[in-house]
């Protein structure tokens, strides 16, 4: 972590640490202060893999049905479960 700028949650006087978990004291009202980590990082081949899936379920059945020969496939499909 490079050198963060805090600040304190009582005066909101700026505050800097080195590290993740460092204590200081703010130096305008005296209370103690920990540096935390600042949210959540999520990686990106995850959040790519989510997005397309979510986008294959929704989108590829109408993408299927817009075409002619997809949606030919479709309706022999449904004839075939039917029994018709």
């Amino acid at each position: 972590m490079a050198t963060q700028i805090l600040s304190c949650p009582v005066c909101k006087y700026p505050i800097t640490a080195e590290y993740v978990g460092q204590q200081s004291v703010c130096a305008y009202c005296g209370e103690k202060v920990e540096a935390i980590s600042q949210g959540v990082t999520i990686p990106t081949p995850f959040l790519v893999g989510i997005i397309a899936f979510g986008l294959g379920v929704f989108l590829g059945p109408a993408l299927l049905a817009s075409t002619k020969g997809g949606s030919k496939w479709l309706e022999e499909q449904a004839r075939r479960k039917t029994g018709a």
